[in-house]
């Protein structure tokens, strides 16, 4: 019998406690439970599972931070408390947004485990009312205690949620560009480029008014990556506006052709002065699906620097090579 690869995904299994609710597992998830709270609340808890490191456990803690309305952190040793898994390191996390959240007003708490396993990294995620979710804290650690990795390896591909709302999913790890090619493109004049992480194949910084800057980014994600709607919903919600449905989406958006692909065109200002300090903002994002893959080049910062460099941003489109 061969190996599998280092890098190969593990099969993860763990037990549920008997009060939680099974739901099925559609979308990225492979595991959904409802737990229901003595008033009638309820929380959901999803398992999610995502190639190699999935962007970076800081990125995603930072995700769940944004869904909470809170201030992003800069450094890991802020993410949670590590624990032991299975002989393994699992980040346990533990958030209450500072504001009401929920449709009665209250607080929303979200308690996590992030698992990075060789060849993928799991989710587990626990979502509600504050008091509810805080009350399950042992139960949801217990349930985390409970997650090990099978005895043989075998690829385990994540799934597409294309259901077009919301997800708690993090974003998955960006493709390798086809057969190792190269990204080709034209930097606009004035743009600098930045270092690449793990979810870029290409990063910008482009000059504004004032010293003001945009920051341009371009990120392939494997499938449809949730639904165009589901990824400009979440920009929404970054720019504190309520989602949209696929009809407004449809009338709000246009297309535009740069280099043989037809792109959907966003144009996303915010509804209130944000961020440290609060300016008003704008994301410009175009959306390519393609091949299985979707495409993501997105501008955001500043709403000057986003408006003074829409133009630059439409000629870096038509100046790009998809593989």
């Amino acid at each position: 019998m061969n190996n599998p690869p280092a890098d190969a995904a593990v099969a993860v299994h763990w037990m549920a406690p008997a009060a939680w609710e099974e739901q099925p597992a559609t979308g990225f998830r492979k595991g959904s439970f409802l737990v229901r709270g003595s008033d009638g609340k309820t929380a959901d808890v999803s398992v999610i599972s995502f190639p190699k490191q999935a962007g970076g456990v800081l990125a995603n803690v930072n995700r769940w931070r944004n869904q909470l309305k809170l201030a992003p952190i800069t450094s890991e040793a802020e993410v949670g408390i590590p624990m032991t898994v299975a002989t393994r390191d699992m980040f346990f996390v533990d958030l209450v947004s500072d504001q009401g959240l929920q449709p009665d007003g209250a607080k929303t708490r979200v308690l996590g485990g992030i698992f990075p396993l060789p060849g993928e990294t799991w989710f587990f995620k626990m979502m509600g009312p504050d008091q509810l979710v805080e009350s399950q804290r042992d139960t949801f650690r217990q349930f985390l205690s409970s997650v090990h990795p099978a005895e043989t390896s075998a690829p385990i591909v994540a799934g597409t949620n294309t259901a077009g709302g919301k997800t708690n999913a993090p974003t998955p790890p960006p493709v390798e560009a086809a057969q190792g090619a190269p990204l080709q493109f034209a930097t606009p004049q004035g743009w600098e480029e930045k270092p690449l992480s793990t979810m870029r194949l290409a990063s910008f910084s482009a000059p504004g008014p004032d010293g003001k800057k945009a920051d341009v980014s371009v990120v392939a994600l494997p499938g449809m990556a949730g639904g165009v709607l589901a990824n400009v919903n979440r920009w929404r919600d970054q720019m504190k506006l309520d989602p949209i449905d696929e009809n407004a989406l449809q009338q709000q958006a246009e297309h535009i052709d740069a280099n043989g692909h037809d792109y959907l065109l966003v144009n996303i200002p915010s509804s209130v002065a944000i961020g440290n300090p609060p300016v008003k903002q704008r994301i410009v994002a175009a959306i390519l699906e393609e091949n299985d893959q979707a495409w993501f080049i997105k501008m955001t910062g500043d709403d000057a620097a986003v408006t003074a460099n829409k133009e630059a941003f439409a000629n870096f489109l038509r100046s790009l090579k998809i593989p």
